[in-house]
């Protein structure tokens, strides 16, 4: 009768999962569907997980004071707070580094030309004893002001495009907008009434689980909230490191930009081991425009100081904050960003961590049992009387 019941059970496991393979592509498009649905939500689940780590510890200082009217508005004010801290440092960051870009932009389109007929005199020079060579070079003389002229009818089309299909890009707009909109208020939202989802949370553990499996959900959940808040906060320690790092080692080398560069370099370093790349491939861009030999000393600084930070920075702050050892972290990078790109490297560690943590109360509790069940095995064996 027991065999009967589980083929029963492998039946229906096999016809779904057959069900599922051939139609796999409707399946997807549910999928997707559902997803375009719900993305708004998550992403403000999301927002308000990051706002949370800042209004959570301001609700428990205003929480301590004696005033009934602040105990009251202890939240609002709090949330209040802490939009105002993140809306400052975006504004901050973008004040730094958006004007310097800019500035960046025009000086390039100044030099571009110059620095272009002195790499053409130069490579002349070299091989004036090749009159192929300096035939070929003179050939891919370029004309600045009908790249120019083409650009400008390039961008010209590209508005005139626009234009015309100024319909579709008011939707994106203004779907844009609503979506952005939705997710701050979802995230106020949650942030607002946190409370309640946890009295939810504690209301339907109790009526469908028992005491035990309750205390090990929850301790479950808390592992994994204090991994994606310990990550959070240890990527923004480890770009704050480096990008001062970054700045003061420009200083010292007299690079131009330092304080622009050093903030960039550190807000894209948010993308786990090659953020730095990134930024510093705009910083090399940035230190051009000044000097091009300069970049390139740029460039072997930012090399060597990347190396340090993927090898002993990263591995020792972001590892230590979310209780993970080096090791387990460089190869959750890895496989993290072959297997969904910038995403699995950024969600891969904190994933990674709850996983270990979790996996190492389980063996304790395995190894704690084996040791008892042994010792009930010593203790129950009797010595043989002579």
């Amino acid at each position: 009768m027991r065999s009967e019941k589980i083929n029963w059970k492998l039946l229906v496991v096999v016809t779904l999962l057959v069900v599922f393979v051939l139609n796999l592509s409707h399946v997807i498009a549910f999928v997707q569907m559902c997803w375009g649905a719900i993305s708004s939500l998550v992403f403000g689940a999301m927002l308000a997980f990051v706002i949370n780590l800042i209004m959570r510890p301001l609700e428990e200082q205003l929480g301590r004071s004696k005033s009934k009217w602040i105990q009251k508005g202890k939240r609002s004010i709090s949330l209040l707070v802490s939009i105002v801290i993140v809306l400052a440092v975006l504004a901050g960051l973008v004040w730094l580094v958006v004007p310097s870009l800019i500035d960046a932009g025009e000086v390039m389109a100044k030099v571009l030309p110059k620095y272009y007929e002195q790499a053409e005199e130069f490579f002349t020079h070299l091989f004036k004893n090749n009159p192929e060579i300096v035939a070929s070079i003179e050939s891919l003389n370029l004309n600045w002001n009908e790249i120019t002229d083409k650009m400008m009818s390039f961008l010209g089309s590209g508005v005139s495009g626009v234009l015309g299909n100024a319909v579709n890009v008011v939707g994106t707009v203004v779907s844009s907008i609503v979506n952005a909109i939705i997710i701050i208020i979802f995230a106020i939202y949650v942030l607002l009434d946190k409370q309640r989802f946890v009295n939810l949370y504690h209301r339907a553990t109790k009526l469908w689980f028992k005491p035990e499996t309750t205390a090990r959900i929850t301790e479950a959940l808390n592992i994994i909230y204090s991994s994606f808040s310990s990550f959070i906060c240890g990527q923004c320690l480890e770009a704050l490191i480096l990008g001062s790092t970054c700045a003061l080692g420009m200083a010292i080398l007299r690079l131009p930009y330092p304080l622009m560069i050093g903030t960039l370099v550190g807000v894209i370093n948010i993308i786990p081991m090659i953020g730095a790349y990134i930024g510093g491939a705009i910083g090399m861009f940035m230190v051009f425009t000044v000097n091009p030999w300069l970049s390139v000393v740029f460039l072997i600084y930012l090399c060597i100081l990347q190396q340090f930070e993927s090898n002993v920075i990263y591995p020792r702050v972001v590892g230590r904050s979310v209780g993970l050892p080096g090791i387990y972290v460089m190869i959750t990078v890895v496989v993290g960003g072959s297997l969904a790109g910038v995403a699995g490297m950024f969600l891969g560690i904190p994933i990674m961590a709850s996983a270990y943590k979790i996996a190492r109360i389980y063996f304790r509790e395995a190894e704690q049992r084996k040791q008892a069940e042994i010792a009930r095995e010593k203790a129950n064996v009797q010595p043989k009387s002579e």
